[in-house]
């Protein structure tokens, strides 16, 4: 059994107790880092905070990840099952959990996919260690319980069967959030709110409303505060200034900043073409 992640610490500890390990870690990838997994536990890893350029993953007898390591991304390698991996650039600060196997069920590993409770499971534990273990090994041997039972609960073959979420953003999903932009265009529209919206996570929700609108979030935000503001520029008195506050932009400045590069004119020149 080994565990060979590639790449550099910058730093790291270890903690043990009966049935359950954990590891904080600071690390770095290359361009082109090989990582592999393989032993006799379970490993969860959290990813709190950094990326990678990219991330291409394969866990023995599930499928194949092609995306990349954000904030939030759990990762779950059945006991020994194998994992290889190639990262491209990043740094992230992570959390591995080595977690005693039980014999009795066939897990199924994922790479990178959001699960908030062992999310806040990872972080309770990393916050635990970092205060000197006040709560002590039964505090450790409750984590342990609730995150063998999750793992049975949701990617075991005890798991109950249900549709899986669609991956894409189509149909009433992306109309809600079209409609919410549309809405909200005064208001501070960030992924993270559009992503609430749709009921996805970040990093995911960013690359389906790509998919789905040729243009990523934050430009397709600005072209909709743009053909608003051109709009109100054609049909009411405001002024510019008050039409920059109306469409969600900071200034006039930043309207006629924006509306330059997306028309080719300054606000004035087209109120005044139009």
């Amino acid at each position: 059994m080994a565990r060979e992640p590639g790449g550099r610490y910058l730093q790291r500890r270890e903690y043990h107790w009966p049935g359950l390990g954990l590891e904080l870690a600071k690390w770095r990838s290359g361009p082109a880092t090989q990582g592999l997994c393989h032993q006799k536990n379970h490993l969860v890893f959290v990813t709190l905070s950094g990326t990678t350029a990219h991330t291409k993953a394969r866990i023995e007898g599930g499928e194949r990840y092609v995306g990349a390591d954000f904030p939030g991304a759990v990762s779950f390698i059945p006991a020994g099952r194998r994992r290889e991996a190639t990262h491209g650039s990043g740094e992230l600060d992570y959390v591995t959990i080595h977690l005693a196997a039980r014999p009795d069920a066939d897990y199924v590993g994922f790479t990178n996919q959001p699960d908030p409770l062992i999310r806040q499971l990872a972080i309770a534990l990393r916050e635990e260690a970092r205060g000197g273990w006040v709560s002590g090994r039964m505090f450790v041997e409750a984590v342990a319980m609730t995150l063998s039972l999750h793992l049975l609960r949701h990617y075991s073959d005890r798991a109950p069967r249900i549709p899986s979420r669609p991956a894409g953003l189509t149909g009433t999903r992306l109309r809600t959030v079209v409609d919410y932009i549309a809405a909200h265009l005064n208001d501070d529209l960030r992924v993270d709110a559009l992503a609430g919206v749709a009921g996805m996570d970040r990093f995911h929700f960013s690359r389906a409303f790509k998919q789905a609108t040729g243009l990523p979030p934050h430009r397709y935000v600005i072209e909709r505060r743009v053909a608003h503001a051109a709009e109100l520029l054609t049909r009411s008195d405001l002024t510019i200034a008050e039409i920059a506050h109306h469409v969600g932009l900071s200034s006039q400045s930043h309207l006629t900043t924006l509306f330059r590069k997306v028309t080719g004119d300054t606000p004035h020149a087209y109120r005044t073409r139009h």
